[in-house]
């Protein structure tokens, strides 16, 4: 495993991995570009490079250079925090409103957001060690108080999600901590005005999501929302839709 980084070492937690593996950390500086390429030359050589920078810098900037390193069957794994509509301390240069749709569309390619820490620990384990091509890790990166705990029977299986609350005819599909914390809130507002809990369901995969998982888990659910920490297009809800017009 070696690094890369791109000016951004101290954002992305990067200072304890580069002490630790001076010789295996790479600093690239403000050029997402360079840094994919290289990394695409890693690959090559048998490494397994880790890439990590803003999301809005990497899924755009080097979005060619991504999609040829995918097309020549290596693998990477690429970490695009600060993603989404939050943080917006930084201004709209530095949300990541349409990374899932630029690089979700990428093939070889596999897309994910982790719901809380031992997920995205799982979920990294799963691109290192099972996950035979290229994966990017979506995070959100920005303090938040986060209530979501995983089944006690939990495993990563692509395509899938989990349960995190029961309930009948209504459906709240989502992603990461902050999203799927502020579908738990609306749920109570919903049972209180229309007297029905609807289900809460977590979905870390934002490209693919498993077809017969998905009419299993939705069976018995007569309307489903999607939310999406993304634009309208190319976010996950254009999978959701998909799997509902297969089902039609």
């Amino acid at each position: 495993i070696v690094c890369l980084d791109a000016d951004l070492i101290l954002d992305t937690g990067l200072i304890p991995f580069k002490e630790k593996f001076p010789k295996r950390f790479f600093e690239c500086g403000i050029a997402e570009q360079d840094m994919v390429s290289i990394a695409g030359g890693l690959a090559l050589q048998g490494k397994t490079p880790i890439v990590h920078s803003f999301s809005c810098f990497l899924s755009a900037r080097p979005n060619e250079q991504m999609y040829n390193n995918s097309t020549e069957h290596t693998k990477i794994i690429y970490v695009g925090s600060l993603a989404g509509v939050i943080p917006a301390g930084p201004g709209h240069s530095h949300q990541a409103v349409r990374d899932i749709a630029t690089v979700g569309s990428i093939p070889y390619l596999s897309m994910i957001e982790p719901s809380n820490s031992k997920e995205l620990e799982m979920l990294v384990n799963w691109a290192v060690n099972e996950n035979r091509q290229s994966t990017y890790i979506r995070l959100t990166s920005v303090p938040y108080k986060n209530n979501i705990k995983l089944p006690n029977n939990y495993k990563i299986k692509k395509g899938t999600g989990f349960e995190v609350l029961s309930g009948e005819k209504i459906a709240i599909v989502s992603y990461g901590p902050i999203m799927i914390n502020e579908v738990l809130k609306s749920a109570e507002l919903v049972k209180n005005k229309i007297g029905i809990r609807p289900k809460i369901v977590a979905i870390p995969w934002l490209n693919f999501i498993d077809k017969n998982w998905f009419d299993k888990e939705f069976r018995d659910i007569e309307f489903i929302l999607s939310v999406d920490n993304h634009y309208k297009i190319g976010g996950q809800a254009d999978r959701i839709r998909e799997c509902l017009d297969q089902k039609n």
